[in-house]
C-alpha cells in the first residue's frame, strides 16, 4: 500500500507542487527585486574569513542575473553554476513530470553522480582561487 497524506497525495507529489510553487515564488521575487539588488546579498563567510573563494561564492548574484536572462553576467559570477544549470533544470523538469503526470517517486541520481559532482567542484574550487591567468578569469 502506498503512502498518502490526509488529503490524498502521495508524498513525493506534495513535494513536486509544493517545490514547483518555491521556485517559481523564489523566480518572481528576484524578479521583482530589479535588476541591481547586489547590496542586500549576503557575504561569503569563507571569503569574509580566509579570502578563500569557495564553489558557491557568486551564486546569488549569478542566480539573480539568471532569473533575469543575463547569461554572459550570470558566467562572470559563477560559470559552473552556469553550466550545471541546464542539467539541473533538465533533471528537476524530469523529476517533476514523473511526479506530477505519472504518479511516480522522483527519479534516483546514476551511481556515480556524488563522487563526480565532488571532483568537479574541488577541481573547480582549487583552479578559482589561482593567482594566474586564466584561472582568475573563474573568480567573480
Amino acid at each position: 500500500m502506498k503512502p498518502k497524506l490526509k488529503f490524498g497525495l502521495p508524498p513525493w507529489r506534495l513535494a513536486a507542487v509544493l517545490g514547483l510553487a518555491a521556485l517559481a515564488a523564489g523566480v518572481l521575487w528576484i524578479r521583482h527585486a530589479g535588476r541591481e539588488p547586489r547590496a542586500w546579498y549576503p557575504p561569503c563567510p569563507l571569503h569574509a574569513t580566509t579570502g578563500v573563494l569557495c564553489p558557491g561564492c557568486g551564486s546569488a548574484r549569478t542566480l539573480h542575473d539568471l532569473a533575469h536572462g543575463d547569461i554572459m553576467a550570470a558566467a562572470g559570477h559563477n560559470i559552473l553554476i552556469v553550466a550545471l544549470a541546464p542539467l539541473l533544470a533538465g533533471w528537476a523538469a524530469w523529476a517533476l513530470w514523473r511526479g506530477l503526470a505519472q504518479n511516480l517517486p522522483p527519479p534516483s541520481a546514476p551511481p556515480h553522480t556524488a563522487k563526480i559532482t565532488l571532483v568537479v567542484v574541488v577541481v573547480f574550487t582549487v583552479a578559482r582561487n589561482l593567482p594566474w591567468w586564466p584561472w582568475t578569469l573563474l573568480a567573480p
